[in-house]
């Protein structure tokens, strides 16, 4: 199954119209607002997971979201400075901060040195060794704000090919609820850019969702100011199954309006209603009785007990 490509490209340029006309008319009164925003794909699903992830889905996009202006920090479990020093040697200019699992406990112990890390970078990488200690580590301001790291093979031959294909992606991360959120482009990528990421992410997405596309019940694309534009949405029910529906409903209530009729044809049995005559008889017919009970009692005498003799005593 795939997305009309018509409709994903006129919802992208739909989009982007509206950030560009936000855009403009906030340029007068707010000077800080930025210039570039960021657009994400949302995915409902029908029933929700059974199982909770904090390892995020690697998606592979045609035209990366991360540039060279993007400030990314990189989280090492090697403690060492040989370690250190030869991740800096790769000369990736996204990688702005490198700290060690080590500075990380110790250094970003406090609330507020987390909080000023959270909002310095906007990606996240970490060893994938230590991928499901960093919860608990980075606290829930990382996880509310979506910045959770994301795993990235440090032991690989080739760092520099790894790190380069983990910031051409993006990541998608099964929310506890049925919608969920990842980053697609930004408003400065042009609507066919936009599509073809859309229609890329879609490929892998499915096969993230229990159930694939039987579970997804709406795609849409948003800004953080936008509301969402509608892409996809599947029907309630196929076509088949709700005239099988429709059929048994029917069989059923014509049933039941049977029933109802055979009901109303034949009227309820009347009580008889005994005459007083009757009643005197049955009354006469029962003095005997009570008469010849009372007789049996009397006839039957009462069972006397034998006197104890009492023992002579000697002088």
């Amino acid at each position: 199954m795939s997305l009309n490509h018509n409709q994903v490209v006129q919802a992208a340029g739909a989009l982007l119209k509206y950030t560009e006309k936000r855009r403009d008319s906030e340029a007068a009164t707010n000077l800080l607002a930025d210039d570039v925003e960021t657009v994400f794909l949302t995915i409902t699903v029908k029933k929700m997971p059974t199982n909770s992830r904090h390892k995020p889905y690697r998606i592979p996009l045609r035209v990366p979201v991360y540039n060279e202006s993007t400030s990314v920090c990189l989280i090492t479990k090697n403690n060492t400075e040989a370690h250190v020093e030869t991740l800096k040697k790769l000369n990736i200019p996204q990688i702005k901060e490198i700290i060690t699992l080590y500075q990380l406990k110790t250094e970003f112990k406090a609330y507020e040195a987390k909080r000023l890390l959270l909002s310095t970078h906007e990606l996240f990488l970490t060893d994938d060794r230590v991928v499901k200690s960093l919860p608990e580590l980075l606290g829930v301001k990382f996880f509310k704000n979506k910045k959770l790291p994301a795993p990235v093979n440090l032991l690989a031959k080739d760092l520099q090919r790894e790190v380069s294909k983990a910031l051409s992606c993006t990541y998608y991360r099964p929310a506890n609820g049925t919608s969920s959120t990842l980053k697609i482009g930004t408003s400065a990528l042009s609507a066919a850019h936009l599509a073809d990421n859309i229609e890329a992410a879609m490929e892998y997405i499915p096969k993230c969702v229990e159930k694939g596309w039987d579970n997804i019940q709406s795609i849409g694309i948003k800004t953080g100011t936008s509301l969402t534009l509608p892409i996809y949405n599947a029907l309630p029910n196929p076509a088949g199954v709700i005239n099988t529906t429709i059929s048994a409903t029917a069989k059923v209530s014509s049933k039941a309006t049977k029933e109802d009729k055979s009901a109303e044809a034949t009227p309820p049995a009347k009580k008889s209603k005994k005459s007083p005559l009757s009643r005197e008889k049955a009354e006469v017919q029962a003095e005997p009785k009570k008469t010849a009970a009372k007789k049996t009692v009397a006839a039957t005498p009462a069972r006397v007990q034998p006197k104890r003799r009492a023992s002579a005593t000697k002088a």
